[in-house]
């Protein structure tokens, strides 16, 4: 079962608004799109796997559906969740009192790609997890090495390379890393000033 939260985050560019139900055959069809398929490096998914993995999403974080509001129709184009994470060893923190979380993303519609909405988005949900929720440190999780866009997005919000699986994956005829990625609360703070997301209601 979908869980659905009430926050809504608002961006320069981007709405963060709840993931719901009615969202699913949507979502499907992004992660089942050819060029989005390609630039992740991943086969098909069937009804039943895109299914159960926004359950999990929605259950154990805040799942939103990110919407472009600087257009003049404003319209869906992908997803992002906060997502809580207590798997400190994997995630390689040592205190197990930090509060962390990881912020799996996809821009679910190509043409919208390398416009800026990303990071928009990303930058809304830093704010709101630092500024509000009192994260310690935020994840960019599983990042392969040939997504440059990517690695640049969060590499220019102040992520930092925590560690890196070399030649992990194999894809098209070579194989790639796979990179996590952290920002802690110290540098957020020392890189944006502080402001609240959420949007009034």
């Amino acid at each position: 079962m979908i869980r659905v939260h009430d926050i809504k985050l608002k961006g320069e560019k981007t709405l963060l608004r709840p993931f719901t139900p009615d969202d699913l055959e949507m979502a499907f069809k992004w992660n089942n799109d050819p060029l989005v398929l390609e630039a992740e490096g991943e086969a098909e998914h069937s009804w039943e796997e895109v299914l159960e993995a926004y359950e999990y999403l929605s259950n154990n974080g805040l799942l939103f559906i990110i919407e472009a509001i600087d257009i003049p129709k404003p319209e869906p184009i992908g997803e992002i969740c906060l997502l809580h994470d207590n798997d400190y060893e994997r995630l390689g923190v040592e205190d197990k009192n930090e509060l962390i979380y990881c912020i799996p993303i996809l821009i679910g519609k190509p043409n919208y790609w390398g416009k800026g909405y990303g990071k928009d988005a990303v930058k809304a949900i830093l704010k709101f997890a630092f500024e509000e929720m009192g994260a310690d440190r935020i994840f960019a999780t599983d990042v392969f090495s040939f997504s440059e866009r990517s690695i640049n997005l969060f590499k220019s919000l102040g992520f930092d390379e925590m560690r890196r699986d070399r030649n992990r994956i194999y894809y098209r005829g070579r194989h790639y890393d796979i990179i996590d990625f952290c920002i802690t609360r110290g540098k957020y703070f020392a890189l944006h000033s502080k402001f609240s997301t959420r949007e009034n209601k």
